[in-house]
């Protein structure tokens, strides 16, 4: 940029920095909100500029062409994305050894002459990990405003080493309570790590992204954690053969590598450029700008978009808080996005996450229900995979209803064979699972994660990635609790008529995402802004457009 464009910019940012400053003081909010720039929502396309409604970021593109016209932010999105395995990958590595042989040995107790894990820490592990997910999201959505995006997926990632740490040196004690205890601390770090990293992309992932890849991008979540998951079942299937600790040691050992990808991307990528341009660190955002736009779009005009939004919440009087989630016209969006949050609950994910032992349960054994659930995990992948392409067509609302309605019969097919006998419950639910996670692959799923992602204010975005994290884990800890207890031969032994059970909470999601959830494929965030502004119903929102907008056609699409 040359001295004379460098000096006009500048000249731009005084009164907004200003304006920032008096917003962040609280000192004299009154003022600062008549100074800034108020918009009539019944009217916006007189009183937005044209340059802010039609600015590069916000240009309608198929899925394709956004790929090859912002190919740095598609690169960080995808490395982003990677450090989201380590999700997927410390589920199944923590469920699934503990029912190693060798571990139970060195961890466990004698039980009617077989060796087990005493069931009050199991019951630990399964609930403290969902536990300390719940304050990792929380404290991830606080930790983001104050120190940003950037430095809080290195502190994520620290933890993360840490909790591995605990966990893998937790075999050294003697005394089997104190292996115990120190391995049920390093569950608790570890869940909380985790959602921390987890929270954190979210936020990053919704913020950098152009609006024509931020569905798509959000939608990338689901299909890595799968990824996550197969990687770490293959390993799991790998340790089994090797004798001693090192079969379990190798695989909690292996973590660490998910740890250091983290922090390494922590130290390389550009902080969120909304984050420094709020906090008034301009120079740092246009940088950042630059790492993630140019030269496909100048970084001084990406800039300029996000700053847009920020001015146009600044004239609405938003702050930064968690109780600022639930007033006004935020409480609608934030319940929005929380019900997108348990979306996943909703359409059986826990159930399908323990595949292997629930069709054991059942009459199938291993190694057969082992290939069911690689099976199904390799099948979510590919759907998850078409699904991003499927929602930047079909759009968000529609595919939830579709996807939610479909799982729904296929449940109560898979509860009316639990009344038959012998072999064809079995199979006929291992048919059911890998159906159910393909369908909502290709909609529900991702979906959900594109309304967390675009739902909220770029204000609240970090913190109602806190909320959502904080609901779907508790969603998790709830069903982790009663479901087991409604199959389980020892307890309400319904086997798969448990089906009934998901199929009525598919008919709620379904009724549910048809009243509340609205479709913003394709939507800026001062759109996004606009319609929940102006308290548009959900069925208007696919077809609300800006009036004299010479785009209005692409963006009700």
């Amino acid at each position: 940029m040359d001295n004379i464009g460098l000096t006009a910019y500048r000249s731009q940012l005084g009164p907004i920095e200003s304006d920032y400053a008096k917003l962040a003081s609280n000192a004299s909010r009154v003022s600062s909100l008549d100074e800034a720039p108020r918009y009539d929502y019944r009217a916006p396309s007189s009183t937005i500029p044209a340059t802010e409604r039609s600015n590069t970021l916000n240009e309608k593109l198929p899925l394709g062409k956004a790929i090859r016209k912002f190919p740095k932010a598609s690169g960080y999105c995808l490395a982003m994305c990677i450090a989201i395995i380590g999700l997927g990958y410390s589920i199944v590595i923590m469920g699934a050894i503990t029912g190693l042989d060798t571990f139970k040995q060195d961890y466990g107790k004698k039980h009617n002459g077989k060796q087990i894990i005493p069931q009050p820490y199991v019951s630990l592990w399964t609930a403290l990990s969902p536990a300390g997910g719940a304050i990792g999201s929380i404290l991830g959505g606080w930790l983001q405003d104050r120190i940003g995006r950037k430095f809080t997926l290195m502190v994520g990632s620290v933890f993360y080493a840490l909790a591995v740490t605990l966990v893998f040196f937790s075999h050294f004690p003697d005394g089997q309570n104190s292996k115990r205890i120190i391995l049920t601390g390093g569950v608790t770090i570890l869940g909380f790590a985790i959602a921390m990293i987890q929270t954190t992309a979210n936020t990053y992932l919704s913020e950098i992204t152009p609006t024509s890849l931020r569905g798509p991008a959000m939608a990338m979540i689901p299909t890595f954690t799968l990824l996550g998951q197969l990687l770490g079942s293959v390993v799991v299937f790998l340790v089994q053969g090797i004798p001693g600790k090192k079969s379990y040691l190798i695989a909690f050992g292996s973590q660490w590598i998910l740890a250091a990808v983290a922090f390494l991307l922590s130290c390389t990528m550009p902080d969120s450029p909304v984050h420094l341009a709020r906090k008034g660190q301009h120079a740092k955002a246009l940088q950042a700008a630059k790492r993630l736009y140019a030269p496909r779009v100048k970084e001084h005009d990406a800039l300029e978009t996000f700053r847009a939004t920020i001015r146009e919440e600044a004239a609405m009087g938003a702050t930064a808080s968690y109780a600022a989630c639930f007033r006004g016209t935020n409480l609608r969006r934030t319940m929005i996005a929380i019900l997108a949050s348990v979306m996943p609950a909703m359409f059986g994910l826990d159930l399908l996450s323990t595949a292997a032992y629930f069709l054991e349960t059942i009459g199938m054994e291993e190694p057969t229900n082992l290939l069911f659930l690689i099976g199904g995990i390799v099948a979510g992948m590919l759907a998850n995979a078409v699904g991003i392409w499927v929602l930047s067509r079909i759009g968000m609302r529609n595919m939830t209803i579709i996807s939610m309605g479909l799982a729904g019969c296929m449940w109560a097919v898979m509860g009316i064979s639990g009344f038959w006998k012998g072999k064809v419950p079995m199979y006929m639910a291992a048919g059911v699972l890998i159906a159910v996670i393909i369908v909502c692959g290709l909609g529900c799923w991702p979906a959900s994660y594109a309304y967390m992602g675009q739902t909220s204010s770029l204000q609240l975005r970090a913190l109602t990635q806190g909320l959502v994290g904080l609901s779907a884990q508790g969603a998790s800890v709830c069903l982790a609790a009663v479901i087991p207890v409604i199959y389980n031969p020892d307890s309400g032994n319904l086997g798969a008529k448990v089906g009934f059970l998901y199929m009525g909470s598919c008919v709620i999601a379904t009724g549910l995402a048809w009243f509340f959830l609205p479709e913003m494929k394709g939507r800026s965030v001062i759109e996004v802004d606009q319609m929940f502004e102006i308290k548009l119903s959900t069925r208007n929102f696919r077809s609300y457009r800006l009036e004299g907008d010479e785009d209005s056609e692409g963006m009700a699409r």
